[in-house]
């Protein structure tokens, strides 16, 4: 297996562009939500359990569309 690569995270990113990042996270949840039918139940415990994931997720390079993946912490 080669070399692991280095994932960028929101914290390598300035201050503006981390706060950009922040608000467009809502915005993101609406995508989601619209894309499942407008509506979307989650048990607590569900959310609780996500504390062994990471949310990744890239803009493509012709910049018209997000790629989003999660992943385990530490992969």
């Amino acid at each position: 297996m080669g070399e692991q690569k280095r994932r960028s995270s929101i914290a390598d990113l300035s201050y503006p562009h981390q706060q950009l990042i922040e608000a467009m996270k809502s915005q993101l949840l609406i995508v989601l939500i619209n894309r499942l039918g407008g509506f979307l139940e989650i048990p607590v415990e569900e959310v609780d359990g996500t504390g062994a994931f990471n949310l990744l997720f890239e803009l493509k390079p012709d910049c018209r569309t997000f790629a989003f993946e999660v992943v385990r912490k530490g992969e």
